[in-house]
């Protein structure tokens, strides 16, 4: 059941906003298919102009990051490219357990209808099938965004350069796992081999998994810029790629679906590289960003069990571990 401070606290601010005579259809309900964030849809009447009426409010937690996504969400503006309109927001709403964002609901559904066993197994084929050439459309989607007007959406939400330029991850990274010393090593290699400054930088989403993406023939819509920023392309890649070579961690379905996801995400990630690593500086670049993106999710787990949270990756630990091992080539006993 919805928090009732939740459905309270969300009705006097749409007021406040937008009219005393606005109300609920129903009351906010959980969305379906995400398992890293607090994500509610509901309906108001009558809609506002120029709305459908149809939203949902994002839970976001920490007002530094509430700024980033409501920033990144007027920053992603391109021909093509669209992120839903944020009707509103706000950073630092302690009744709200932090700051949150009130979005317009995207009709129809994302590429991937979510990590149930069921549904994830019917959409496998597709993915397969489909999803590595449909990566290189959303790269160059968010190169056309022009950055100078990305910057200037996200200082006009007040974020400055150290949340949304390069080095942000590695730095959050180096902080969050300072007193881990099973993973000096491969902290040390992310310092030292960071990739010389691509030839342009560029909007990044930092989560091209297939359930943050709604394609509609003529325009790309993404969702879930948590890990988004101004940043180097070959980014979006790395974090992509392993996200494929590391499933069907990190919620794994029994046996013989895992064992068909797991061949079938090894060769996704395989096809993805070979489709995108070409148009972001190679190979080498974006095994870089596999090896941030393990350090990132190892971060979180950590960052969680302090919090007495579990964290989304916990089950994943051990893949993510073989992941960075690989690349960096260090031993890790973390676990």
């Amino acid at each position: 059941m919805t928090d009732q401070r939740l459905v309270a606290g969300l009705l006097e601010r749409l007021r406040d906003e937008l009219g005393t005579g606005v109300s609920f259809r129903g009351p906010p309900a959980p969305v379906g298919g995400g398992r890293f964030s607090s994500v509610y849809g509901f309906e108001l009447t009558p809609p506002p102009a120029g709305w459908t009426g149809s939203f949902v409010i994002r839970l976001v937690g920490s007002p530094e990051q509430t700024r980033l996504e409501a920033g990144l969400h007027g920053a992603a503006r391109a021909e093509d490219l669209r992120a839903p309109r944020v009707l509103l927001w706000e950073a630092d709403a302690p009744d709200f357990g932090g700051g949150y964002l009130v979005m317009e609901r995207v009709p129809g559904r994302s590429y991937l209808r979510g990590v149930a066993p069921g549904s994830f197994a019917l959409d496998l084929p597709k993915l397969l099938a489909a999803w590595p050439r449909r990566v290189p459309r959303i790269l160059e989607a968010l190169a056309r965004v022009d950055v100078d007007d990305a910057i200037a959406a996200l200082e006009r939400h007040g974020v400055g350069h150290d949340s949304s330029r390069p080095g942000r991850h590695l730095r959050a990274v180096s902080a969050a796992l300072a007193d881990e010393p099973a993973l000096a090593g491969p902290i040390h290699w992310l310092h030292a081999n960071v990739p010389s400054p691509p030839d342009r930088l560029a909007l990044v989403h930092g989560d091209l998994w297939p359930a943050n993406v709604f394609i509609d023939r003529d325009e790309i819509r993404l969702l879930d810029w948590t890990r988004g920023g101004i940043d180097d392309p070959a980014l979006d890649v790395g974090f992509a790629k392993v996200g494929f070579a590391l499933m069907p961690e990190p919620f794994p379905p029994p046996p013989p679906i895992g064992q068909v996801g797991r061949a079938i995400g090894r060769s996704i990630a395989r096809r993805l590289a070979m489709h995108c690593e070409p148009l972001v500086g190679g190979a080498d670049r974006v095994r870089y960003y596999e090896a941030l993106r393990c350090a990132v999710e190892l971060a979180d787990v950590v960052t969680g069990r302090a919090a007495g949270n579990p964290p989304g990756w916990e089950h994943g630990v051990p893949a993510l571990v073989r992941h960075l091992a690989n690349i960096t080539g260090q031993a890790i006993s973390f676990t």
